[in-house]
């Protein structure tokens, strides 16, 4: 099964960019949606990834752009003017995805249907006949060599040494031969899954479920009573997402207070579950208690993979400005070429799983203290052109085993890179959001808002492979019916140096001014 480049996005940041580059819309030339999909992802990708970075400072990071990406793509889909184009721009659409339309800014069934191909290629199956075949020809390889083993250890005991190396050659010929089969079996777990949770009494618009469950196969909208049940439906939501992750990610809808409970009318949620085998594992006897050594210098023991000679891994090496560094591929006696950039230079390596269809990039700066600059660096463009860069070849890699799970509330975070009205309660007006496109009531009390983004991750790497794992509910809400003003009491204290002055009310005349700076003179 191949899959389109941006499957990389699932295991995060690093992997998050196709390795052709988007392709240039032109009026005369059909529209490449995927690659569309693909840079609006990679873009999105990598300004989150900053922006985390920032509000969480020395702090790991691990999240599915994928998966927020999809999410918020399914409610953008329903909001109109403002809101709908702050939300375009924040998820990466170009200015070549305008649509013209000022209430519906962008072509979103281009964005939609280049995300229903991602997910189609993540989710597809192989041809089930061709398979079926390759298994039973797997089965009778391994009655081969277990046949092969037993005579092998016969002329062991009986010392016939010419006919015993013999059969070891037919042994590893049998082997080669099973081993080349199985990679194209069960090469790894993947699923993507998205589901609309509406409130059984409201009313949401017909044409934006269709288009919805169209692109990205909900199956309509999954009836809820959040108004009188939401503990219920909470324990759904939160049981639908641990199903589709493998119990990886729990309890993604939090507890509610009674009062902002009954306000929810819709939940989307994204969810995305990823597992495979490396397609050379590391052997766990290369595994040691190594020194990692932190950005402020710190050493610590941590278990260290590694894979000496590692085939089929891809290394390229930059310079500190990004520029591509030649790595020698041989080095000649009496030569000293230099093997590795500048320490403010990095290298990255490319790691497979079984299949070739997936793989983990990893980057690493020359020195324990380089991770903010190369982050720096850190944009579509570079990324693209980094892991263009990758070559394959035998690469001593060492990484470290470790597991990770990470909770982000992300309102604040999507707010200050520029998604503002989606949040803002909508009787705000032309400030406030615009969800119409979803559910269009006469009253403004019952139109929805953005009330919280959340999204939780999972990933675990070890001599076997990948685990990773990823949830996003978008939680749209209508406001509450308490008044949006409040009774304010300013206060003002004269404890430093003021200005005073004394006038006539009537005519508006000064008739004394003046300052205090020290009042015990």
């Amino acid at each position: 099964m191949k899959l389109s480049a941006s499957v990389f996005l699932v295991l995060g940041l690093i992997a998050a960019v196709g390795f052709g580059g988007a392709t240039t819309c032109f009026a005369e030339k059909p529209v490449d949606v995927t690659s569309q999909a693909v840079e609006a992802n990679s873009a999105f990708a990598c300004d989150l990834y900053k922006k985390l970075a920032e509000e969480n400072a020395g702090d790991n990071l691990f999240f599915s752009p994928y998966s927020i990406s999809s999410a918020l793509m399914m409610t953008a889909e329903g909001a109109r003017n403002k809101t709908a184009d702050e939300m375009g721009r924040v998820l990466g659409l170009t200015d070549a995805m305008r649509s013209g339309n000022s209430q519906v800014p962008w072509e979103m069934e281009q964005m939609h249907q280049g995300i229903a191909n991602i997910s189609e290629s993540l989710s597809g199956e192989d041809d089930p006949a061709a398979m079926a075949g390759i298994r039973a020809d797997i089965d009778k390889l391994r009655a081969k060599l277990a046949g092969v083993n037993d005579r092998i250890a016969s002329l062991r005991q009986s010392r016939k040494w010419s006919e015993m190396f013999t059969a070891q050659k037919e042994q590893r010929a049998v082997a080669s031969e099973l081993n080349d089969l199985s990679s194209q079996v069960d090469q790894y777990e993947i699923e993507v899954a998205n589901a609309l949770w509406g409130e059984q009494t409201y009313d949401f618009l017909q044409p934006y479920i269709d288009r919805i469950d169209r692109f990205y196969g909900t199956g309509g909208v999954i009836p809820c009573d959040f108004k009188n049940s939401f503990p219920a439906e909470r324990e759904r939501i939160n049981a639908w997402a641990a199903d589709k992750t493998n119990d990886r990610i729990k309890d993604i809808i939090p507890k509610l207070p009674p009062e902002e409970a009954r306000l929810m009318r819709l939940i989307l949620t994204n969810a995305i579950y990823f597992k495979g085998d490396w397609s050379v594992p590391f052997k766990e006897e290369q595994t040691k208690d190594l020194d990692f050594t932190t950005s402020a210098g710190t050493p610590m023991k941590t278990p260290i993979m590694h894979a000496p000679g590692l085939k089929g891994a891809s290394y390229a090496a930059f310079n500190s400005d990004g520029s591509f560094f030649p790595t020698p591929t041989k080095i000649m006696r009496g030569q000293s070429p230099k093997l590795y950039p500048a320490a403010d230079g990095f290298a990255a390596v490319e790691l497979p799983y079984k299949g070739d269809d997936l793989s983990m990039v990893v980057l690493v700066p020359g020195s324990h203290d380089g991770l903010a600059d190369l982050e720096a660096k850190l944009s579509p463009e570079n990324l693209d052109a980094w892991i263009g860069s990758l070559k394959k070849r035998k690469t001593n890699v060492f990484l470290p085993k470790f597991k990770m799970e990470t909770d982000y509330k992300m309102k604040k975070t999507l707010q200050s890179m520029g998604m503002v009205r989606a949040f803002t309660d909508p009787r705000m007006g032309e400030m406030g959001a615009d969800f119409t496109g979803i559910s269009n009531p006469p009253s403004v009390m019952d139109r929805l808002y953005i009330a919280k983004v959340l999204h939780k991750a999972f990933v675990e790497v070890n001599e076997k492979g990948t685990e990773a794992a990823a949830v996003t509910a978008v939680m749209m809400a209508v406001p509450t019916s308490a008044p949006i003003s409040r009774p304010f009491t300013p206060t003002i204290r004269a404890d430093r140096p003021f200005i005073f002055l004394i006038r006539d009310r009537a005519t508006g005349s000064i008739l004394f001014l003046g300052r205090m700076t020290e009042p015990a003179k």
